[in-house]
Parts: structure tokens; C-alpha cells; sequence
């Protein structure tokens, strides 16, 4: 519980790729299924892969707000700050990357080949 109370400088480094990353593969995985149910399930798998990555980057913006919050007692503030910095400028990049290809899947026919 602390990491949500503080914040963790690296949160969003890890939480933006891996939402764009679960993201893209749920976007191939699932057009067939879209094509055939006619369900736009795409954007609105993209909402929560969006609050995943959103997510992260809260995180990282709450440790940079608190001067770095460091689980290791060793790391220096400025490294820490900086890597806060970081996640969520990294954050930010993969929400907006995930908010155009869920918005691509509005405008896209799925079942064009």
C-alpha cells in the first residue's frame, strides 16, 4: 500500500508499455471477432488499457510530487525525480498511442481485407 500512497518513480515506465503493449496484441487478437459479432469490443478494451497506463503514470507523477519516493534508501532524490520524470512523460507517450489506435478501430472497417 505504500506505492499507491507515495507513488512509484518507475510505475509509469512499466505501466505505459505494457498496456500499448496487451493492447496491440488484444487489437489483432480480437478483429475477426469484432468482424463476425459486430461488438466494437477494440475501443473499449482501449479505454481500460488506457486507465492502465493513466494509471501508472498518477503513480509516477505522485513520487515525483514527493521527491522521488524511494524504496532504497541508497538512490539519490535527483535519480529518483528524474526516473518519476521519466515514467511519466513514458506514461503520457503510450496513453496517446493507445487513445489513436482505439480511436483508428471507430473509423476502420474491421472486415476489409
Amino acid at each position: 500500500m505504500r506505492a499507491v500512497q507515495v507513488g512509484t518513480s518507475w510505475a509509469g515506465l512499466l505501466a505505459g508499455p505494457v498496456a500499448w503493449a496487451a493492447s496491440t496484441q488484444a487489437n489483432y487478437s480480437l478483429v475477426q471477432w469484432q468482424c463476425v459479432n459486430r461488438i466494437p469490443i477494440i475501443p473499449i478494451l482501449a479505454l481500460c488499457f488506457l486507465a492502465v497506463a493513466v494509471a501508472g503514470g498518477l503513480l509516477s507523477w505522485r513520487a515525483w510530487q514527493r521527491g522521488g519516493a524511494s524504496f532504497k534508501p541508497e538512490r539519490e532524490l535527483s535519480t529518483e525525480r528524474f526516473v518519476a520524470m521519466l515514467g511519466m512523460m513514458v506514461a503520457a507517450l503510450f496513453a496517446l498511442v493507445i487513445v489513436i489506435q482505439g480511436a483508428a478501430s471507430l473509423i476502420l472497417d474491421e472486415c476489409i481485407r
